[in-house]
């Protein structure tokens, strides 16, 4: 039986840092899940053509008890797996597998503005500008990607 986490031929490619990413996340303790912050984790997908493991360096991060996944677009391929799958499994954590509920609500917008507010840096891949709150992220939420995990 061979290991999923030592096979690289899933990895991502390109120069995104997503291996080295992967490989740091792997290689640290696991940190505890907090209400309100996020912990690193690798979320692996299944590939909605391969069929293949697709692990992908991700924040998750918990609200209200809940954990979730967000991605500033929809077109990211982590994104159109997950929603063509619709579970992953998240490496480090027990009973690693999770359905993934698609959330386009002011959930989604709540969500999103406070992993916002916990980064130290902008990217302009997200559809509102930079210090936007609820009332004005939620009118994008169907442009953006929420995933609760359960």
């Amino acid at each position: 039986m061979t290991d999923d986490r030592s096979d690289t031929r899933n990895e991502p490619r390109g120069g995104s840092g997503n291996g080295f990413m992967l490989e740091k996340i792997r290689s640290a303790p696991v940190q505890p899940y907090q209400e309100g912050r996020y912990v690193l984790r690798v979320l692996v997908t299944t590939g909605r053509v391969s069929g293949a493991r697709r692990p992908v360096p991700i924040a998750v991060i918990q609200l209200d008890d809940r954990r979730y996944v967000c991605a500033p677009n929809r077109g990211r391929d982590w994104v159109r797996n997950l929603l063509a799958a619709g579970e992953c499994e998240i490496e480090g954590d027990p009973g690693a597998k999770y359905q993934a509920v698609l959330v386009e609500d002011a959930g989604a917008a709540r969500v999103v503005a406070r992993y916002l507010d916990l980064l130290d840096r902008w990217s302009s891949e997200w559809p509102f500008p930079a210090g936007a709150g609820v009332p004005e992220i939620e009118p994008h939420t169907r442009e953006f990607a929420v995933f609760r995990l359960t």
